[in-house]
């Protein structure tokens, strides 16, 4: 076997291989130098009234009083439901029940953008032919951090679908 008139075959299919692991390192490796450090805390839980019930002032958590709708004595409704707050620890991906006390020791920053410049995603609803490639295809249930072209899905601690029951971001625990 001639290894000179192997040489164009080898390329030719050495190059496609190449190129499959350069896109992959260029979109996994990124990940593996880039982590978010600044937990934050969310709230989740509670019915459409109850969503926005958390403000900041000052740096720390307050609760706005609800303004929930009078019942009419002939509708149904579920009964309301309050939020739970909640810390996310950024590190070790994982989410804790923290009291309103508990997060009034924290002071906040309600900006959309951590200050080491992540934010927090919600998944797109859909399919891709590339959702292998993308961390967000199809993933509409799901919550992610994202920032430095890179995305981790948030470990959170309920997995439902309803569009009213997705995490309703607080702020970033500024130490």
């Amino acid at each position: 076997m001639d290894t000179k008139k192997n040489i164009p075959l080898i390329v030719g299919l050495l190059i496609p291989v190449l190129m499959i692991l350069f896109v992959a390192a260029s979109i996994y490796l990124p990940g593996l130098f880039v982590q978010p450090k600044v937990s934050f805390i969310f709230s989740y839980g509670g019915d459409y009234y109850s969503r926005s019930q958390y403000d900041i002032l000052n740096g720390r958590i307050t609760l706005k009083s609800a303004n929930y709708p009078k019942k009419e004595s002939n509708q149904w409704s579920e009964p309301r439901r309050e939020s739970k707050l909640y810390l996310y620890d950024v590190i070790r991906n994982k989410s804790v029940e923290i009291s309103l006390e508990e997060a009034q020791k924290f002071f906040l920053d309600p900006s959309v953008k951590s200050p080491d410049g992540f934010e927090i995603t919600r998944g797109e609803h859909g399919f891709s032919i590339f959702e292998i490639l993308t961390t967000h295809g199809g993933r509409w249930d799901s919550s992610f951090i994202t920032g430095h072209n890179v995305s981790k899905r948030l470990n959170l601690p309920y997995k439902d679908r309803y569009y009213s029951r997705y995490l309703d971001f607080i702020g970033w625990i500024i130490e």
